[in-house]
């Protein structure tokens, strides 16, 4: 569940990431707003963009999955299309659509759902998003995301700071933690360049009770990745 472009390259201006390129990322655990996809499993992860100086991109990300016993989907395939535009030297904002699809069994493309985004970033690194779902994961009910970020560059490392805030319309449907449809994300994200390579560690929280669901505990997320420039 990611992946159009993130805030921390949206802080850049559009021009700078134009053209076509792709990204291949293994993590230790795959985590979309603090809860696990891979059942605290390694994740291989891959994406293709296309951005345009007019400010129109387009892209597609990939994962592994592992949902547990009982549930043969393994394979997550996003693709996504937007428009990023600076206003002016310290604002820009960000329009889109995300379509999720799920694969490995029958019954998997049940989950497939589409997501709006909108987000306002600052050139200070701050970037402000919410993203509403109105079949949230195949099921039919709304749900919300609304996120704060802030990236900045301290001596060679990078460091992202995120709060997330998700809420379902229905907590019949969506129970994230005893008795209640919302929850709180938090991340505090480190990384450096080691040659071609990006490394990075992260540490992702939540406020549901990990005796409710332990694939939201506290954990320390492990990655690496290389960027490739394909085409200007």
């Amino acid at each position: 569940m990611k992946k159009y472009l993130t805030s921390a390259l949206l802080c850049f201006p559009l021009s700078a990431m134009a053209g076509v390129s792709a990204e291949l990322s293994l993590v230790s655990d795959y985590r979309y707003n603090g809860v696990s996809q891979t059942d605290k499993g390694a994740a291989l992860q891959g994406s293709l963009d296309y951005a345009h100086d007019s400010g129109v991109y387009a892209g597609t990300w990939a994962s592994n999955l592992d949902y547990g016993s009982g549930d043969d989907t393994n394979l997550e395939v996003d693709v996504y299309l937007g428009y990023y535009r600076d206003l002016n030297d310290s604002l820009a904002f960000d329009l889109g659509y995300a379509q999720y699809t799920y694969h490995g069994a029958d019954y998997s493309g049940d989950y497939d759902y589409g997501e709006f985004y909108a987000g306002v970033v600052l050139a200070s690194g701050t970037s402000f998003y919410w993203n509403h779902a109105s079949e949230y994961f195949g099921m039919d009910v709304a749900h919300d995301i609304l996120k704060i970020s802030h990236s900045m560059t301290i001596g060679d490392y990078g460091v992202a700071l995120t709060l997330d805030y998700n809420k379902s319309a229905d907590v019949d449907v969506y129970e994230w933690d005893d008795g209640e449809a919302s929850y709180f994300g938090y991340e505090v994200a480190v990384s450096r360049d080691v040659a071609d390579f990006t490394v990075t560690a992260t540490l992702m929280a939540t406020s549901i009770d990990s005796d409710y669901n332990d694939n939201a505990d506290t954990t320390l997320v492990l990655g690496i990745s290389r960027g490739f420039d394909l085409l200007p």
